[in-house]
C-alpha cells in the first residue's frame, strides 16, 4: 500500500518500505527516458545507484538541490507528508479568522479587517475559524445582527448568519472576555437598480450586428449573478430594439475625436449613441466592429464605455455577459485594472481573462 507519510530522510544505502515508496513514486513522476537506462526502477526497497540517479533527476526537475537525499522538501515534492526530524511543525490553531462561505458572495478577505456585503432585509453566511469558545457580537444590531448556525460543519469552524437591518456599516467582533480578538466589517446595502437598454445597430450600407435580442435575457442574468450577491445591484432590461443609422459607418465604428489628425467625419460614436434611451441608466449598442485608437484596422478593442453609453462589438470574446458586466462597472465608476494579481477581478481589463470578483473598494464605488 502506498504510504501517505514518511518519518525519516533516506539516501543511497537506505532500505525499507519508504525506499520502495520512493521508487514507485519516481517511476510515476520521472519520464521514462529520464530514468536510468530508460527503464523503470525495480521497486525492491533498496536505495542503490539507479534510485540515487533517478532521485537526483527528480530533484533537478523540481528545482531542488540535486544531492540524492530524500528529505522534507523532496518528500513534499513527491506528494508525501514528512513527519520525521526537521519536519515543519503543524501551525498552531492561531487567531480567529473569518472566511467566505462561498465565492463571489460579497466577501473580501484581502482587506483588514475582512469585509462582507449584506443586503438590507437579506442575509449572508460567513465562516469563523479558531473561535470555538469565543463570543461573537455585532457592534450595532440596528444595522446588522449576527447569530450562529447551530449545525456542525466539515471545515471545523463556525458559520455565522449576518442579517442586514438598515443601510450602514458596522462590525462583527469576536471577543475573548472583554478583549476583541478579531473583527469583520459589514456593509449593509440597499438594492440599486440599473435600467439597461440594448440596441442592435445597422447602418445605411447594410453593416449590422450579428447579435440577436434572444440572447439578451441570458446576458442580463449573468450580470445579475455577478452584481446582486456582491454589491446588491440589480440590472433590469428596459428595452431591446433594432436601430438604424442613416449613414454608411464602414467596416469599423470609431471613437476618434481624441486622436490628432483623424478627420471629424470618422468619429461615429455620437451618431450611434444618439439612438439611445435617454431614460436608461445604461445603454448598450451592439455593432459589427468597434475601435478607439489610431489604427482602426487592428482589432484590439472589444467595447468602449463613456458615461452611461457602451458600444460593444460582435468580436468581444465568448463571455459576453461578463464583459457587459465589466463595461457596466465603468458606468458605475470603476476603471480597468491590469495587475497579475487582479485577474480574478471583474474589472480586470482583458476580455475572457478576467474573473467575476467585486472587492470591497469596487462594491463601495458601484453602490455606495
Amino acid at each position: 500500500m502506498v504510504m501517505a507519510t514518511a518519518n525519516r530522510m533516506i539516501q543511497k544505502g537506505s532500505t525499507g518500505a519508504d525506499v520502495k515508496l520512493l521508487q514507485g513514486l519516481l517511476n510515476q513522476k520521472v519520464p521514462l527516458p529520464k530514468l536510468p537506462q530508460g527503464k523503470k526502477l525495480a521497486e525492491d526497497g533498496i536505495f542503490g545507484p539507479k534510485t540515487d540517479a533517478a532521485t537526483r533527476t527528480f530533484q533537478q526537475m523540481k528545482g531542488l538541490k540535486a544531492d540524492g537525499i530524500v528529505g522534507p522538501k523532496t518528500w513534499g515534492a513527491l506528494g508525501v507528508t514528512y513527519t520525521g526530524p526537521g519536519a515543519t511543525p503543524a501551525p498552531p490553531a492561531g487567531k480567529p479568522k473569518f472566511e467566505e462561505k462561498k465565492p463571489k458572495d460579497g466577501f473580501d478577505g484581502a482587506v483588514n479587517p475582512p469585509w462582507q456585503m449584506v443586503p438590507m432585509s437579506g442575509q449572508k453566511t460567513v465562516i469563523l475559524k479558531n473561535a470555538d469558545n469565543l463570543t461573537v457580537v455585532s457592534r450595532n444590531p440596528g444595522i446588522a445582527t449576527v447569530e450562529d448556525d447551530p449545525k456542525c460543519f466539515v471545515h471545523g469552524g463556525r458559520e455565522l448568519i449576518i442579517k442586514g437591518k438598515t443601510k450602514g456599516t458596522t462590525f462583527i467582533d469576536v471577543k475573548n472576555g472583554a478583549a476583541t480578538v478579531a473583527s469583520l466589517e459589514v456593509a449593509v446595502k440597499t438594492k440599486k437598480t440599473v435600467q439597461a437598454s440594448f440596441h442592435l445597430v445597422e447602418d445605411s450600407a447594410g453593416h449590422k450586428t450579428s447579435r440577436s435580442t434572444s440572447s439578451i435575457d441570458g446576458w442580463v442574468k449573468t450580470m445579475n449573478d455577478i452584481f446582486l450577491p456582491q454589491a446588491n445591484i440589480q440590472v433590469t432590461k428596459k428595452r431591446a430594439i433594432s436601430v438604424k443609422i442613416n449613414k454608411d459607418l464602414g467596416a469599423v465604428v470609431r471613437f476618434s475625436s481624441h486622436l490628432p489628425g483623424v478627420p471629424a467625419s470618422e468619429h461615429e460614436w455620437d451618431l450611434v449613441i444618439a439612438k439611445g434611451d435617454a431614460s436608461a441608466d445604461f445603454n448598450v449598442f451592439f455593432v459589427w466592429e468597434y475601435e478607439q485608437d489610431i489604427n482602426p484596422n487592428h482589432d484590439d478593442t472589444d467595447a468602449g464605455t463613456l458615461g452611461k453609453n457602451c458600444i460593444f462589438e460582435d468580436h468581444a470574446g465568448t463571455n459576453v455577459g461578463d464583459t457587459l458586466a465589466h463595461e457596466l462597472g465603468h458606468t458605475l465608476g470603476v476603471n480597468d485594472f491590469y495587475g497579475a494579481t487582479e485577474k480574478p477581478l471583474l474589472m480586470y481589463g482583458i476580455t475572457d481573462q478576467r474573473g467575476q470578483k467585486i472587492p470591497k473598494a469596487h462594491a463601495n464605488s458601484m453602490n455606495p
